[in-house]
C-alpha cells in the first residue's frame, strides 16, 4: 500500500513538473505576437453589398468593392478626421495586401439581384505598418456613453430644449462608427439657473452636479452662444475621468439656415469623438517596454494571461524573462503609455501598480 501511495505521488509530482517545464519552454523561447479575436477591432464585420444581375454581373466586382467599403469602415473607427484625407485615394490592389482573409456570411441570387454580407479579416501588423509609412498614429477606442449637455444662447436668450436645434437634432445626425451613445438630459429649470448664473465663469461650473442623475461617467457639456453672425461654441468633456476643454467658431448668416446648422451638428459630433479618439492614440514609432512581476497561485493563471495580452491590441508583443511556481517577470511591447496599459489590463481583472520603480500585476479574485 505504501509503495502505491508513493508511486502515486511521484507520477503527480513528475506531471507537475513536466507541465511546468513545457510551459517554461514554450514561454521562453517563444516571443508572442498577436492573434484575432472576434473583438478584435481589425475585424469588420457585416460589410453589405448589393447589385443588379445582368450580363456584365462578376462577383469579383462586388467582393472587390466589399473590400474598399471595409477599408473605410477601419480607417473611420480608428483615425483622427483629420488624418481620413492622407488615406483617400489608396488603392484597391494596396488594400487588398493589408486583409488576411474574408468569409461570406450570406449570399444570395434572388430577384436577379445579388446580395453579399461579408466579414473581412485585416491584418493588425500589416496595418500598423502601413499607417506607420504614412507617419500616421490610429486610435484604439472602446464604446462608451455620454451625457451631451447642449446650452443654446441666441442673442444673449437661453432657449429651451425644445426650441435649441443641438439637441432636438442630435440624435438624428449620423456619422460614420459612432464610438459615443449620447445620452441627452431632461431638461430641469434648476440646472438652467445654475447655468445661467455661472455663464461667465463657465470653469467654475461643477458639471458633474449636472449630469450624476444619469449614472453615466462620462459627459459632454456645450455651452452654443449665436452673436453677430458668429456660433461660438465651449465644449467641456470627461472620458473616463480625462477632463478636457476647447472652443470652436462658425460663421452662421442666418440662425434659422437648418441646412447649415446640421452641417455643423455633424462636425461637432465628429470633433466630439476625436476628442475621445485622441486619448486612446497609438502612436506606432515609438513602442514603449515594461517589465511586469506577475504573482500568480496556478499555471493556469499563466495561460490566462497569455490568453489576455493576444486581446489588448496595444501590446504588440511579449516574452517571458524569469519564470518560477509563484511569480513570473514578463517583458511586454506596446504602444501608448502606463495608463493605458493599465486601463486594458484592469478590463480582463487585473491590476497594475508601480512600487517604487518595479511594476506589479496582480490578479483581482
Amino acid at each position: 500500500m505504501r509503495n502505491y501511495l508513493t508511486a502515486k505521488y511521484l507520477i503527480f509530482f513528475l506531471k507537475e513538473y513536466i507541465l511546468i517545464f513545457l510551459l517554461t519552454f514554450i514561454f521562453l523561447f517563444i516571443s508572442f505576437g498577436k492573434s484575432f479575436g472576434e473583438e478584435n477591432v481589425f475585424i469588420i464585420n457585416n460589410v453589405k453589398v448589393k447589385g443588379t444581375i445582368d450580363v456584365n454581373f462578376s462577383r469579383e466586382k462586388y467582393l472587390n468593392r466589399a473590400f474598399f467599403n471595409s477599408f473605410k469602415i477601419l480607417m473611420n473607427k480608428i483615425l483622427l478626421t483629420r488624418d481620413l484625407k492622407i488615406i483617400r485615394k489608396v488603392k484597391l490592389k494596396e488594400i487588398k495586401t493589408l486583409i488576411n482573409s474574408f468569409q461570406i456570411l450570406e449570399e444570395s441570387y434572388r430577384e436577379d439581384i445579388y446580395r453579399a454580407n461579408i466579414k473581412i479579416f485585416y491584418n493588425e501588423n500589416k496595418i500598423k505598418n502601413f499607417l506607420g509609412e504614412k507617419n500616421i498614429s490610429f486610435s484604439l477606442s472602446d464604446n462608451i456613453s455620454a451625457v451631451f449637455f447642449p446650452i443654446l444662447y441666441i442673442n444673449n436668450e437661453i432657449k429651451s430644449f425644445n426650441e435649441n436645434i443641438f439637441y432636438t437634432q442630435w440624435e438624428s445626425i449620423k456619422i460614420k462608427n459612432e464610438l459615443i451613445n449620447f445620452i441627452l438630459p431632461i431638461e430641469d429649470l434648476e440646472d438652467i439657473s445654475k447655468i445661467t448664473k455661472m455663464r461667465d465663469n463657465l470653469e467654475d461650473l461643477n458639471i458633474d452636479s449636472l449630469v450624476n442623475k444619469y449614472n453615466v461617467e462620462n459627459y459632454v457639456f456645450a455651452l452654443i452662444n449665436y452673436e453677430g453672425k458668429k456660433l461660438n461654441i465651449y465644449l467641456k468633456t470627461n472620458f473616463k475621468n480625462n477632463k478636457t476643454s476647447k472652443n470652436f467658431s462658425h460663421e452662421v448668416k442666418n440662425i434659422n439656415d437648418k441646412s447649415a446648422l446640421n452641417s455643423i451638428l455633424k462636425k461637432l459630433k465628429l470633433e466630439i469623438t476625436d476628442l475621445w479618439k485622441e486619448q486612446n492614440v497609438v502612436n506606432t514609432l515609438m513602442p514603449l517596454t515594461i517589465n511586469l512581476n506577475f504573482q500568480h497561485l496556478k499555471l493556469q493563471d499563466l495561460d490566462n494571461l497569455r490568453k489576455n495580452f493576444n486581446k489588448i491590441g496595444i501590446i504588440d508583443n511579449y516574452t517571458l524573462e524569469e519564470f518560477n511556481t509563484n511569480n513570473s517577470i514578463f517583458k511586454i511591447y506596446y504602444y501608448g503609455n502606463p495608463k493605458k496599459l493599465r486601463s486594458e489590463l484592469s478590463k480582463f481583472g487585473y491590476m497594475l501598480m508601480n512600487n517604487q520603480g518595479v511594476w506589479h500585476l496582480i490578479l483581482n479574485e
